[in-house]
């Protein structure tokens, strides 16, 4: 008697992170001196686009005034939002998702 090996398919619920979400602009590298004459530098970061395009603070105050998909807590620390919710949302209101930042 042989025994087949059945391979199930499990399809795991597909999330995006506020950083998929959120378009940021450009932060160019700074320097500063301190009080004690102690040069610092901040270090800069490249725009990023994210599916929506609006930015992380537009997206928290939709969330709380009810008007954008409540996000999901995956663990302490973690919060997303489910796929399909955003999906719908982005269709309710007539945009486009960006293609680049798909998943």
């Amino acid at each position: 008697m042989s025994i087949q090996n059945q391979v199930v398919h499990h399809t795991s619920p597909k999330f995006y992170r506020m950083r998929d979400l959120a378009t940021t602009a450009e932060r160019k590298p700074r320097l500063y001196t301190t009080k004690d004459g102690m040069t610092r530098t901040i270090s800069g970061r490249p725009a990023r686009q994210g599916i929506l395009p609006m930015g992380e603070c537009t997206i928290w105050d939709k969330v709380r005034d009810g008007s954008f998909p409540k996000p999901v807590k995956l663990s302490e620390r973690v919060t997303a939002w489910r796929s399909e919710d955003i999906d719908a949302w982005v269709a309710s209101k007539g945009l486009e998702m960006s293609p680049c930042a798909q998943p």
